[in-house]
Order: C-alpha cells, then sequence, then structure tokens
C-alpha cells in the first residue's frame, strides 16, 4: 500500500469501518511509514480534542446573564443621547445663520476684491457699433 492509498483510508480505519484486509494492509503501513503514523497521530489527537468539546456542557444562565447585560449596556446609551431642547432647536438656528453669514462674507470679498480703478471702460463708440451691420448674412450664405 502507498501513503496516498493509506492517508486516504485513515478516517475509516480509525471508525474500524475497513474492511479486514484493508485494515491489516493500513496497519501494516503505518508500522513501516513514519509520516503517515504522525498524520494517524494526529487525526486520533483531533479526534480526543472534538469529543472533549462534545461533552462540555453550557452555563444555562449564561444567555441570561448576557442578554441582562445588553439591555444595561442599552439603557445607559439611551440616557446619554438625551439631548435638551433648547440644543435641538438652536443647533440648526445656529448653523443656517453661519452658512448664510459664510456665503455673504464670500461674496462680499469677491466683489471687493477688484476695485473700480482696476477695470479698464469700454469706448462708447464700441457700444454704438452694431456687428450685424458690418456683415452681411448673404456673404456667409455664399461659401
Amino acid at each position: 500500500m502507498n501513503c496516498q492509498l493509506c492517508q486516504n483510508e485513515l478516517d475509516a480505519y480509525l471508525e474500524g469501518t475497513l474492511p479486514q484486509g484493508t485494515g491489516i494492509q493500513v496497519a501494516e503501513h503505518l508500522k513501516k511509514c513514519s509520516v503517515c503514523s504522525e498524520s494517524f497521530q494526529l487525526l486520533t489527537l483531533a479526534n480526543k480534542v472534538m469529543d472533549a468539546e462534545m461533552k462540555v456542557q453550557s452555563n444555562p444562565f449564561l444567555v441570561t446573564r448576557i442578554m441582562a447585560g445588553i439591555e444595561e449596556m442599552e439603557n445607559q446609551s439611551a440616557s446619554f443621547q438625551h439631548i435638551p431642547a433648547y440644543q435641538k432647536v438652536f443647533k440648526p438656528i445656529l448653523i443656517s445663520v453661519s452658512l448664510a453669514a459664510a456665503i455673504f462674507f464670500g461674496v462680499f470679498l469677491g466683489s471687493t476684491y477688484l476695485s473700480a480703478e482696476s477695470h479698464q471702460r469700454i469706448p462708447v463708440e464700441l457700444s454704438y457699433m452694431n456687428d450685424a451691420a458690418l456683415e452681411s448674412i448673404d456673404l456667409f450664405s455664399q461659401l
């Protein structure tokens, strides 16, 4: 028997469900092969740990204590979240006033940034000029 076949049959060998001939071959291989023997020992140890875990009984009052602790924490957090009525009213008003002041201040700064002297005046002649009369639409239609 090779190692791969032996590894595949270790679970069944441990449970004792292998046919007699195959069980004898696995036992002989485990005596000769240290790698498979070590795998079998690890499998045996893992089964013992799982069996011990299954035997552990849970505390029946554990759930009750945990739920009581959760309720107590919720009650404490609910008491800290109480916001006075004056804060519920003044906070939105303060935010609105602050926002309006910031917008007003921004517009004021933007309008006073460039002084009136730095603007160049448009000559009066340009305001009387009629661009439509300079070029005819017929000129563009001939292209």
